[in-house]
């Protein structure tokens, strides 16, 4: 069998979609032409902690891929700027096929055929509890012997916008190759810019209102190579190589009305900044059943890249050219990342239950020069995560309980903050009908603060306004029920 599809559509510039697979046993080809696939044959079945979705043989043949499938779960939309799926309720989405992490260009891959189910979990089991808010699961049947393809580019050429990817992909026999690329790029010489800083200081109102007008742009890049080998009812292993490519930059001047209590000044400024980065990342999955009821399942993902940021800005009252602020601010980070885990699952008569173990660790080296002269530190988080859950169901009444332990070790230039908690978790669900169920759900869990809120890097941002990290913030709690 050979599949060719294109799709074209016009946003100041093109789109434009093609797909072929290819098969070593089968000859023959057709083309079609197509405007739009909407795909709403599907079969829902509601759990306490998740929805399972089914689609039958007229949906799967009209659907292009597996992402159009997805499209349609009411749960999940279509962003037509990135177009890229993405959660009706926000947050972050983490898609996995039969388990493993896979990326938007991966989805693309797979043909609709190849679908078995979709799991949705609006409350992610343990095991992703840290790293998403929504957990999408692809489960697919094996794939024939063929290759796939596919590009898609759009672009408004008037505001220098090009979103553009490519796919590859080659199955033979329990063995896939897979190659991705994609491209962002933004590029606007004319963006308008108004800030507005009103405060009290000393006593006094002060206010400034700047308007400016700046060259923006950036360009990300991703280059992904990835082999998998899957033994159904034995193990999979997963090797991927993954480049992202990044930088930044805006370069902008204006004016600002600056007021304190009843007089005004009139400003002139400039503001200008930048960053680039190159991220490679080695990222290694396997999974081995043990028996018929225990699968192991161990994930390393590693890197090691550069940061450069620069940010020079200055603003200075027009009559007299006093400077108000002279900002000048060039920091190079040297990071390095390790995340290893350990997944264990048990299938009871009564329910399954799932244990693992996660280590997250960066350690960041810092050369800043800023408003406070030069300096050097580093900074190390380190985030432990221990967990086991069980789940089942009795007749109606389905349950999820788990229980976790989760460590914190950040040390910051000024502090060091180690700290352990208990995170439990509640999900009970009771089926009142076909599709419609009563949950309850119950959490605590700790959130570590980003690496910029413990940066002691200072930025000028206004008059009399700076902007800086606090290094002795330790974390936040969060309790939920629902």
């Amino acid at each position: 069998m050979k599949k060719t599809i294109y799709t074209v559509f016009v946003l100041c510039g093109a789109f434009m979609f093609s797909q072929e697979k290819v098969n070593d046993t089968v000859k023959g080809a057709k083309t079609e032409e197509i405007q739009e696939v909407i795909v709403k044959a599907q079969r829902k079945r509601q759990f306490a902690d998740k929805a399972v979705y089914t689609f039958d043989k007229e949906a799967l043949e009209r659907a292009r891929y597996a992402k159009d499938l997805l499209r349609t779960l009411p749960e999940l939309q279509l962003d037509p700027v990135a177009n890229t799926i993405t959660s009706t309720k926000g947050g972050t989405v983490l898609f996995l096929i039969n388990g493993i992490e896979a990326t938007d260009l991966q989805i693309r891959s797979v043909a609709p055929s190849e679908v078995v189910k979709v799991e949705y979990y609006d409350i992610p089991p343990a095991r992703w509890a840290t790293r998403a808010d929504t957990v999408v699961n692809i489960l697919t049947r094996s794939t024939e012997t063929g290759y796939v393809f596919g590009a898609d580019v759009s672009s408004a050429f008037n505001t220098g916008f090009v979103n553009g990817a490519a796919y590859a992909n080659y199955t033979k026999g329990k063995n896939n190759f897979g190659l991705e690329y994609s491209l962002n790029l933004r590029d606007y010489d004319d963006r308008r810019v108004n800030s507005m800083y009103d405060y009290q200081l000393n006593g006094k109102h002060y206010r400034s209102d700047e308007n400016r007008t700046d060259h923006f742009g950036y360009t990300f890049q991703n280059v992904a190579l990835r082999y998998t080998r899957l033994v159904p009812d034995s193990y999979a292993f997963q090797a991927k190589l993954n480049m992202d490519i990044f930088s930044r930059f805006s370069k902008g001047v204006g004016q600002s009305i600056f007021t304190e209590d009843h007089a005004h000044e009139e400003h002139a400024m400039f503001k200008n900044n930048g960053s680039d980065y190159v991220i490679p990342k080695l990222d290694l999955y396997y999974s081995k059943k043990i028996g018929e009821k225990d699968e192991l399942s161990i994930n390393v993902v590693g890197s090691h890249y550069t940061t450069n940021t620069s940010e020079t800005a200055k603003e200075w009252i027009i009559g007299s050219g006093l400077s108000v602020y002279d900002n000048d601010m060039t920091l190079k980070a040297k990071q390095t990342s390790i995340v290893g885990e350990l997944a264990h699952t048990h299938d009871f008569a009564a329910g399954k239950l799932s244990s693992g173990y996660r280590i997250s660790r960066s350690s960041i080296s810092n050369d800043l020069n800023n408003l406070a002269g030069y300096s050097q530190y580093s900074v190390t988080y380190l985030e432990q995560y221990f967990y086991t859950e069980f789940s089942g169901k009795i007749e109606k009444f389905t349950y999820r309980l788990g229980a976790g332990i989760t460590n914190i070790h950040n040390k910051s230039a000024e502090n060091t903050f180690d700290e352990w908690t208990f995170t439990p978790k509640v999900i009970l669900g009771y089926q009142l009908k076909n599709n419609q169920s009563f949950r309850f759900t119950g959490s605590y869990s700790p959130v570590s603060p980003w690496s910029n809120a413990l940066s002691s890097n200072v930025v000028q941002l206004a008059p009399n306004i700076v902007q800086r990290g606090n290094p002795f913030y330790d974390h936040s709690r969060f309790f939920r029920i629902h």
